[in-house]
């Protein structure tokens, strides 16, 4: 240990002995005090105690018997210095001196981190959620193959390929994301069909994450394109320096330092938040859905995205399976499965409504469909993704005639399939952002494409959160008897893919085993409605299908009349 200044000595020998812990925060190269480092006990809660200029704390209500006292400041690109987390063992009355390690300032390139499984031997519950998440199936992920070059399934290579499309060498930025770690050092100039390391074949690894020292808020920017900073410390094995959102970890192996914005929705933006970077076309725009939504306004209701995503562990306990490691409080060890838009959690955050009535003649539909429990739109992320509402009204099994109302659009078919799936042209609603522009820059304009080629938003009617969507149909009734039985559908489906894109590729289920299209609420009313014609006594009310026989038997004696009226020869 190097030792103390003069001033610190002195210091330390004044204090009085009280029933505290008391100390002072020093740089381990100059031994000056640090500033506005985060003092507190280990594995404790609550705000820590900040030092001032000449770097003392002051620390209250020790417990009995050994303790650990850490020390970091937050990290920020902007300070001098940054460091590294340190710490003392101390009990009750001690007077102590934290020193703390400056994180090198050069990092290394070329950098090859190694694989996540590497993780695994000192965080093995974090590395065994991680490998279900679909952040672990990134770099591999056959969607994205598919549409980038076309060998990630077998008929991948049908329809859009962006290899085939656009000049050579250009990487669509796929990368960017899907193998942060290797792309970040070389910023947009990974093909995503060509990884060399481990880490980028890893996809959204450990290191993705926690090699992140910064996000800022130039959150258009594609990642390590202009919004965040990956650091690679030039000092003993880089792996080994990491950052996080707890402020006193404390481990001879790791060298982590503490970033608030781990905690911060804003971390997230990193991936989940671009604009085309020659365009400004939007890619997704997740976080601000969510800086917009109920979720992000302060207060009881407040909900971050590693809040729904990476929810709080049920019970305390370890984040290292090393022994001798502290139990933590339950809120800080996070799932890190990442769990995003399964069926249940779709099912738990869209609610869909169906009403109907006679109107003389006309059966008047009325579909509410609201997104009031997730914090960003519905659907959300890239924009292949999309939703369609399918409304019906039958009698008998034969649909009844739209009068007015909504159809799904165009996206809601595929132009190479005539299936039960393809509902463009239906009664019923279409939420999407439709994404246009020329392939590569050049020809005509089409729609929809993928946010590299995205020139303009040519429709966005996704639900926001906290908000709902309304519709309304007439279906014809004034042909059906009087208060015949209407049997009202309404059918609310998620498609992770464009229609015409999957049945295009052949995709039946996605790169995770969901399928590509799920149900997320269906409603079914029961209505009696029908024509204005009164009721006989003692006359039946004929069905649908009776209707048509009458009228098919009226139309045959008008021609046998008019034959019989007709002049021989």
């Amino acid at each position: 240990m190097k030792p103390c200044s003069i001033a610190t000595v002195l210091w330390l020998i004044t204090l009085p002995c009280h029933a505290t812990i008391t100390g002072v925060v020093v740089d381990d190269l100059s031994n000056l005090p640090v500033a506005d480092a985060r003092v507190r006990l280990q594995a404790t809660t609550g705000a820590p105690f900040v030092t001032a200029a000449d770097g003392q704390f002051n620390l209250d209500n020790i417990p009995a018997g050994p303790v650990v006292v850490t020390a970091v400041p937050s990290y920020d690109s902007s300070r001098a210095i940054n460091y590294i987390t340190g710490a003392v063992n101390a009990s009750d009355g001690d007077v102590v001196e934290i020193r703390l390690t400056p994180l090198p300032t050069g990092d290394a390139s070329p950098y090859d981190p190694g694989s996540a499984e590497q993780c695994a031997t000192c965080h093995f519950d974090q590395f065994s959620e991680w490998q279900q998440s679909r952040h672990s199936g990134a770099a591999d992920n056959v969607w994205v193959r598919d549409l980038f070059s076309g060998d990630g399934t077998p008929g991948g290579d049908a329809g859009f390929v962006y290899t085939d499309t656009h000049d050579p060498g250009e990487t669509g930025f796929c990368a960017t994301c899907h193998g942060p770690i290797e792309d970040a050092q070389d910023p947009g100039n990974v093909m995503f069909n060509n990884f060399q390391t481990a880490a980028g074949q890893d996809g959204v690894t450990c290191l993705a994450c926690h090699q992140m020292a910064e996000v800022n808020d130039n959150t258009s920017a594609l990642h390590h394109l202009g919004n965040t900073e990956y650091r690679f410390p030039d000092q003993g094995e880089t792996a080994l320096w990491v950052w996080g959102p707890l402020d006193d970890i404390s481990n001879s192996a790791m060298r982590s330092s503490h970033q608030p914005g781990f905690s911060d929705s804003r971390f997230c933006a990193a991936c989940h938040e671009y604009n085309n970077p020659d365009t400004g076309a939007p890619g997704q725009t997740t976080y601000s859905e969510w800086l917009a939504s109920p979720f992000a306004q302060p207060g009881p209701e407040f909900a971050s995205c590693q809040d729904c995503h990476m929810p709080a562990a049920a019970q305390p306990g370890p984040i290292s399976t090393l022994g001798g490691q502290p139990i933590r409080p339950a809120e800080q060890r996070r799932a890190h499965d990442f769990v995003g838009t399964t069926s249940g959690s779709l099912q738990d955050a869209i609610a869909l409504e169906l009403d109907a009535s006679d109107d003389g003649g006309e059966l008047l539909v009325n579909a509410v469909v609201s997104n009031q429990g997730s914090g960003h739109a519905f659907p959300t992320g890239v924009s292949i993704r999309n939703a369609v509402l399918h409304v019906q009204a039958s009698v008998d099994g034969q649909t009844l005639p739209l009068l007015s109302g909504d159809v799904i659009p165009f996206y809601g078919s595929s132009a190479s399939s005539n299936e039960p799936d393809d509902l463009a042209g239906q009664p019923g609603r279409g939420f999407a952002r439709v994404l246009e522009g020329r392939i590569n820059g050049s020809g005509p304009v089409v729609r929809p494409v993928l946010f590299i080629d995205a020139e303009n938003v040519w429709s966005d009617t996704r639900i926001a959160a906290g908000a709902e969507d309304v519709s309304a149909y007439r279906f014809d009734t004034s042909m059906l008897p009087p208060n015949s039985q209407v049997e009202v559908t309404a059918t609310l489906l998620y498609r992770r893919a464009w229609r015409d894109l999957a049945v295009t590729k052949g995709w039946t289920q996605t790169p995770g085993g969901d399928p590509v299209q799920s149900v997320v609420a269906q409603q079914n009313v029961n209505v009696a409605a029908g024509g204005t014609l009164p009721e006989i006594p003692g006359v039946p009310v004929l069905d649908m299908r009776g209707m048509l026989l009458l009228m098919f038997a009226v139309v045959l004696s008008a021609l046998f009349w008019r034959r019989r009226q007709s002049p021989p020869g």
